[in-house]
């Protein structure tokens, strides 16, 4: 099956870290097949500051990121500075400055994605998404997290997790494992859910930006000349102008009063890049480059659907003026200018994927009854809105195994003081 697939080399030195803990544990390709091909999972254990990795009075956080289609880096850099945890370059990589005072954290590259646990090479030609989806779902992805967590944590220690974005669907697929390493307690912070109705979620999402853009004008008055600006310098170096919607990102990223200074300081030192940083940016974290979310996302989140053909319906339904940041804008580009990508897509559109398997409700209802969760929707926030959520977590509700809290600060609210303030407080009566 391994033979099918394009994969990108993995650096034999990345287990080399002067810190943190790193390593590979070797997995089954397909869990069906336990005794069948196999790949490698690369896991990072962080210590806390000023501690080390085995040091078990600092309990672990076993962190499930967000994507799909993202690798831990996106949550800290493998260069990440330990000489100057606050230096400008860490930026919003350092998500776990808080956690990191009194927790050890561990975090998984997710397989497929573009780290170092069997990275696919999205450039392949005869990419198939079919596979891809059957392989690298939520579903696989749930079972490499307690294959590493078996190998990295002891049988006598307890952990917390916690499952954030898309994260939630591997971590609801994690709750319903058979071999589940049971965890203290696990927060489901902003994320996605299954069996959630995506054309509501979908429409939510777009209503909540709209009202970000709305408020970051507020704050800004001239940010229709600021985003221009922007446009037209892509513009002169050879870049799409339409990528500036890629910042779809930043909107409601932080709280309210903060994150709208930090929007437009950030269009300030855009207009300072050359033009190799500028593709970095819009490439790494705001273009239309990853390919492999589109396909995991319409077998983890739009069943029957694809982000384009949502995104197309919903810049209809609910249009926004020129100037604003249009998240959709850019899901309509996806594969556009890469003639086999674009062709892949269309294919994708016209029959999407299966959809990734999950427990019944009611069989998520069993697993919850035996654990604790928190569910933590955020204000403010550009992918799950914290009104939807609310309607979401309804039905996963069980009476003395699940609290709500509210955070400030938008999707990665939970990696802020407040959010570590909530798991402090939470965790205590656990």
């Amino acid at each position: 099956m391994l033979e099918q697939f394009k994969f990108k080399p993995v650096d034999p030195n990345v287990t080399k870290h002067h810190l943190e803990q790193r390593g590979f544990v070797t997995v089954p390709f397909d869990y069906e097949k336990p005794d069948g091909e196999k790949i490698s999972i690369f896991y990072r254990l962080i210590p806390a500051f000023g501690s080390t990795p085995d040091d078990r009075s600092k309990p672990i956080i076993v962190v499930i990121n967000g994507g799909p289609g993202i690798s831990s880096s996106a949550y800290r850099a493998l260069d990440f500075d330990y000489n100057d945890v606050d230096a400008p370059q860490n930026g919003p990589l350092n998500r776990f400055k808080y956690f990191l005072k009194t927790h050890r954290v561990l975090i998984v590259d997710q397989r497929g994605t573009d780290g170092q646990s069997a990275p696919l090479d999205i450039d392949d030609r005869n990419l198939n998404p079919d596979l891809i989806s059957k392989y690298f779902s939520s579903n696989h992805q749930a079972k490499d997290y307690l294959a590493v967590i078996e190998v990295v944590i002891t049988k006598d220690e307890e952990f917390l997790m916690i499952a954030q974005s898309y994260g939630g669907m591997v971590g609801m697929q994690y709750l319903t494992l058979s071999q589940m390493r049971k965890p203290k307690g696990i927060i489901f912070s902003c994320s996605a859910l299954p069996y959630e109705n995506m054309q509501e979620a979908m429409e939510s999402r777009r209503k909540e930006q709209l009202k970000l853009n709305l408020e970051l004008k507020a704050a800004c008055p001239d940010i229709a000349d600021r985003v221009q600006l922007v446009r037209s310098y892509l513009e002169k170096h050879s870049i799409d102008p339409n990528l500036v919607n890629g910042l779809y990102g930043m909107l409601g990223k932080n709280i309210k009063g903060v994150w709208e200074k930090e929007f437009v300081l950030h269009l300030d030192k855009i207009l300072k890049m050359d033009k190799a940083e500028l593709e970095k940016e819009f490439k790494s974290h705001h273009g239309t480059g990853n390919f492999l979310n589109y396909i995991l996302s319409s077998c983890n989140f739009t069943p029957g659907h694809t982000d384009r053909t949502i995104g197309r319906e919903l810049l209809k339904n609910i249009p926004f003026e020129p100037w604003m940041i249009d998240e959709n804008l850019i899901m309509i580009q996806i594969g556009v200018g890469v003639d086999y990508q674009e062709k892949i897509a269309d294919r994708m559109d016209a029959k999407p994927p299966l959809p990734t398997p999950f427990a019944s409700v009611e069989e998520i209802r069993k697993s919850i009854a035996v654990n604790q969760l928190l569910f933590t929707p955020a204000e403010n926030d550009a992918f799950v809105p914290a009104e939807n959520y609310l309607n979401e977590i309804e039905k996963f509700m069980v009476k003395g195994h699940t609290q709500v809290k509210h955070l400030p600060g938008g999707h990665h609210a939970i990696f802020l003081e407040k959010g570590y303030e909530a798991l402090i407080e939470w965790s205590k009566n656990l």
